[in-house]
């Protein structure tokens, strides 16, 4: 549960302020930016290791995300959340309940609009190319605003396909959160109703309507 906690706290995180970006970071995420956006969906096969350095304890996940335009499904192993604009659904297995509320048009954070994690980059961060190889560029993001408890994200992303092989998230509470892609596809075409929860699948689920 610390884990999904951390996942949900990053998720939230606002975009905001101006920075100072190395033009050779931007061209790499612009064209990462670019390929994402423009296919029908994103889908992300991943493992996620948390490491808690207060407590010197270390926590493992795998998950499945599929991203298309502010629609999105989130596979965890204790969750699923899906929103397909208008709504958000966070459906929990193990006690048969869903959830419902309304994503905040003002917020730009990932629950609401799933499409920043590939524009991010554009406003609220410093943006710095740390490392390149026949393989993968490194890139740092550093938020602009210092009292937000994110202290760095670095991301690799692929060199021939322009593809995020990793991401890492430091926080100043000793959190560092450690996503590996598994499989990165851009060819996934999501059918009619993918991202809108369907109670009929789910035999006795209760309901938890919040809008």
């Amino acid at each position: 549960m610390k884990l999904t906690r951390s996942i949900f706290l990053l998720t939230l995180l606002p975009l905001t302020a101006v920075a100072q970006k190395d033009p050779d970071a931007v061209a790499v995420l612009s064209g990462f930016s670019k390929k994402a956006i423009s296919a029908p969906s994103v889908k992300i096969d991943f493992d996620i290791m948390a490491y808690d350095a207060k407590e010197d304890e270390e926590t493992e996940m795998n998950g499945t995300a599929v991203i298309s335009g502010d629609n999105y499904m989130l596979t965890l192993p204790d969750n699923l959340i899906l929103s397909d604009g208008k709504a958000v659904w966070n459906y929990m297995p193990e006690v048969n309940e869903v959830t419902i509320t309304e994503p905040d048009p003002a917020d730009d954070s990932f629950i609401s609009k799933p499409s920043t994690l590939f524009s991010m980059y554009e406003k609220g961060y410093k943006v710095r190319l740390v490392e390149q190889n026949p393989v993968e560029w490194i890139i740092d993001l550093y938020p602009e605003d210092i009292r937000l408890n994110l202290v760095r994200i670095r991301l690799a992303v692929g060199r021939t396909l322009y593809d995020l092989r990793s991401a890492e998230y430091r926080t100043k509470d000793g959190m560092t959160l450690t996503l590996t892609v598994r499989k990165y596809d851009l060819t996934f075409r999501p059918p009619a109703g993918y991202f809108a929860f369907n109670p009929s699948d789910h035999k006795g689920v209760e309901v938890i309507d919040m809008r």
